[in-house]
């Protein structure tokens, strides 16, 4: 019994397709004496572009499961590259987890990816948050649509902390292209760009507390909002939910998830 390693779950993905080193490293083309260093944990961090050859050969033998292939890339220490849609993240919530957003009680809920685009809300959130769409961007939201800044009464608070996050996500997750794009679509507001300089970074979404106009009374509303990772296999680090509950009302925390902040 031993934790798993790159070399040693390349073995066994190679074994279970009862390929042969030689043939494997033809495949790849590596050497066969490559492969054996791999496999003995000699190159703890092999290249990219020899963990996909690997990952495509293996492929063809037999087809390599997601989980399979998103195991042997993180055991390389190599984040998926590949940047999804928003149609595809869509399609991995299931019904169920669709459903599940009107049960969070009186509160606004919904589903969001690492650029800020929205890819469910509840009714709450719909009400509460006029303007925000499904298939919209909450940041193009936040910064562009004089809505949010009627809506959301620490508007200032709540620009800044969801600037710096988005900085800490593309930190964490920025590549093929996405964040340039997105900083030269947000860069045609000048509050995004001045908050932007700041540079201040944070690790989380930063919406909490969240102070909120209520649009029949018109009377604020505090929120406590939480966010959470939901780890899709294909997409990892790309799906969030966040949950934001009235402040006179108990907050909830799914099982598995740690809150992320309370109420102040």
């Amino acid at each position: 019994m031993a934790p798993p390693t790159f070399g040693s779950f390349l073995r066994w993905l190679r074994d279970d397709r009862r390929m042969s080193r030689e043939r494997l490293a033809m495949s790849a083309g590596v050497s066969a004496s490559y492969i054996t260093h791999l496999e003995w944990g000699d190159r703890d961090h092999p290249a990219r572009a020899v963990v996909e050859a690997l990952a495509e050969c293996l492929d063809r033998a037999r087809t390599l499961r997601v989980t399979e292939r998103r195991h042997l890339f993180d055991l390389a220490g190599l984040p998926i590259m590949t940047t999804p849609t928003m149609s595809q993240l869509r399609a991995g919530i299931g019904d169920d987890a669709l459903r599940s957003l009107d049960t969070h009680r009186g509160g606004v809920a919904g589903y969001f990816d690492s650029r800020g685009n929205i890819l469910a809300l509840n009714t709450a959130a719909r009400t509460m948050l006029p303007g925000l769409r499904e298939g919209g961007n909450g940041l193009h939201w936040l910064f562009g649509d004089q809505l949010a800044r009627r809506v959301v009464v620490n508007w200032d608070d709540v620009a800044r902390a969801a600037v710096s996050g988005l900085r800490g996500r593309i930190g964490a997750y920025g590549q093929a292209g996405w964040p340039e794009r997105l900083l030269g679509e947000l860069g045609m507001y000048p509050e995004f760009r001045a908050m932007w300089s700041e540079g201040e970074v944070t690790f989380s979404t930063g919406l909490s507390p969240m102070r909120l106009r209520d649009p029949i009374t018109a009377r604020p509303v505090d929120i406590t909002v939480q966010v959470f990772d939901v780890d899709r296999v294909d997409h990892p680090g790309w799906v969030r939910i966040f949950l934001g509950t009235p402040c006179d009302l108990p907050a909830t925390v799914p099982n598995g998830c740690t809150e992320w902040s309370n109420c102040r």
